[in-house]
């Protein structure tokens, strides 16, 4: 990396300075074509090389959506978009960014993947919430990365079948994230990055994406290891969970109500209108004025079962995994599980689903009044990324896979009082507190230590367990097994807790609907 400059295999990259001077950055690297004309709805492309060095100073821009940041009086305007109007949005937004410490090709460092959430709609790699410099000093390469969202990412068409029958379906968005671990795997080694010791992490719909990848055939050699946060949800019968991926049939259904309120007649009209009008389109002509919403489906080709499925007939393999959740984001969860019962007439009509064991589920229940169910939907056994979570965390344990579980209670200072909310563990995972408009005190920022140090120690070695980068000796974080269940968790401190399996959460357990 001479004068900060690498050569990939589509041409030479002219690196700048980070605010630190010992990272060097590399910004708005294409990783695949532009996914424009002909290309949109297509899997992507590779990269057309260029002549000569190419500057890599600015951020590719971020994927066509709602612009963030508009409301200042909304919450995530300050948590997470301060600047987002400010952005550049294109269709054209396969780009990723590199953040090494490394002044060698060939240092052959770990390497960190992170996928940006937004339900599959929003987002981008630059939010503040991240501060992937200081992340990089630690002794890891970073890669942040931007896919096809909404419309454009997840469109499924019975005309995009006929035109590309070998192409996996409606999911370009997962495809444009595959393209981009597989460039990492491919180019790593310029930057001083190991392309075997790649971890892909997200969180939300990012770790959603990280249980897809981990789930995908086509995926499978290009990786190591995985965090996902917030991101597992484990259908289970007694709550008519019904999973969140579709059928290729019902996928297509979608793509042509939107097609019809639109009055395409062709591939060629949808693609020729401009990609900043189409989103409008989206939201104007759908009945309820949010947008049509596609769901990648299950397609036999990238998605052959749901990562539920994939998780449950061992077909993550050997990759050791993180997982977890914060503690005020759990009531929001429970809708992705099912219709939680509300009354005892409900939780009776529930319990049906157990046969000659429903006597002993309502029994385990404990519940007497319409309140005291209403209350189950709290407890470890009911609330969905508690019992997802510690249900994962039990069949990678049966399976003899390796796991670590936690969960994050560390109460976010702020006039408005915002609870441990969605992704409040962001900040401390990958120690951008100093980025944040929150009164963060000195004690937060000794857990954003210790956090962003668990993290990258998994990134380096598959555990995460060892030091701080100041060699501070961290709290054990025993990996998860059926003997030893723990969990680590952080609030003022970090310190383990054991799982009970309650005999609720055991009958459950034995409900789950597998392959949906």
């Amino acid at each position: 990396m001479e004068k900060r400059k690498v050569r990939i295999e589509s041409g030479e990259l002219q690196g700048i300075f980070g605010y630190d001077p010992r990272i060097t950055v590399f910004k708005g690297i294409p990783y695949a074509a532009p996914p424009v004309g002909a290309l949109r709805w297509r899997a992507p492309q590779p990269v057309k090389p260029w002549d000569g060095v190419r500057l890599a100073a600015e951020y590719g821009p971020m994927a066509v959506q709602n612009v963030p940041g508009l409301d200042p009086k909304e919450f995530w305007t300050k948590e997470l978009h301060p600047a987002g109007p400010e952005f550049e949005m294109s269709e054209d937004c396969l780009y990723l960014n590199v953040f090494t410490p490394a002044k060698k090709g060939d240092e052959k460092l770990p390497v960190l993947l992170y996928i940006h959430g937004g339900g599959l709609q929003g987002g981008y790699p630059y939010e503040i919430e991240f501060d992937w410099e200081h992340m990089a000093r630690k002794g890891i390469v970073v890669v942040t990365i931007a896919y096809r969202l909404g419309l454009f990412g997840f469109l499924s068409h019975p005309w995009l079948s006929e035109e590309a029958p070998e192409e996996p379906k409606g999911s370009y968005g997962y495809l444009d994230q595959l393209a981009a671990i597989r460039w990492t795997y491919r180019n790593i080694e310029a930057f001083g990055g190991d392309p075997e010791k790649i971890t892909i992490a997200g969180q939300s719909a990012g770790a959603g994406s990280v249980l897809t990848q981990l789930s995908s055939p086509m995926a499978k050699p290009y990786f190591r290891a995985a965090i996902v946060q917030s991101g597992i949800i484990m259908p289970f019968r007694d709550t008519a969970g019904s999973g969140r991926n579709s059928t290729v049939e019902s996928a297509e259904k979608a793509g042509e109500a939107f097609f019809k309120a639109a009055n395409f007649r062709s591939l060629e009209e949808a693609r020729a209108v401009d990609a900043l009008k189409l989103h409008e389109m989206n939201k104007t002509l759908s009945p309820d004025g949010r947008g049509f919403r596609f769901s990648p489906p299950i397609d036999g080709i990238f998605q052959t079962e749901t990562s539920v499925s994939a998780l449950r007939n061992d077909h993550w393999g050997d990759k050791p995994v993180i997982f977890g959740y914060t503690t005020g984001e759990l009531g929001m969860f429970n809708r992705f599980s099912g219709k939680l019962p509300q009354s005892m007439a409900e939780l009776e009509a529930c319990a049906e689903v157990y046969g000659d064991r429903k006597e002993a589920f309502l029994e385990a229940c404990g519940c007497s009044t319409d309140e005291d169910v209403k209350k189950l939907g709290d407890s470890d056994a009911f609330c969905a990324l508690v019992c997802s979570t510690i249900m994962a965390g039990k069949i990678r344990a049966d399976q003899g896979r390796k796991s670590w579980l936690y969960e994050f209670g560390v109460q976010i200072p702020g006039e408005d009082d915002p609870g441990v909310y969605h992704g409040a563990e962001l900040p401390f995972a990958y120690d951008a507190l100093a980025r944040m408009w929150r009164p963060y005190q000195g004690w937060h920022y000794d857990m954003a230590r210790i956090v962003s140090s668990y993290w990258v120690n998994f990134i380096k070695t598959g555990d995460p367990n060892g030091l701080t980068n100041y060699g501070e000796a961290l709290p054990e974080w025993h990996e998860f097994t059926l003997k030893n269940p723990k969990q680590m968790v952080f609030s003022t401190t970090a310190a383990e807790k054991d799982i009970v399996y309650s005999e609720l959460l055991q009958l459950r357990e034995g409900q789950i609907v597998t392959g949906v």
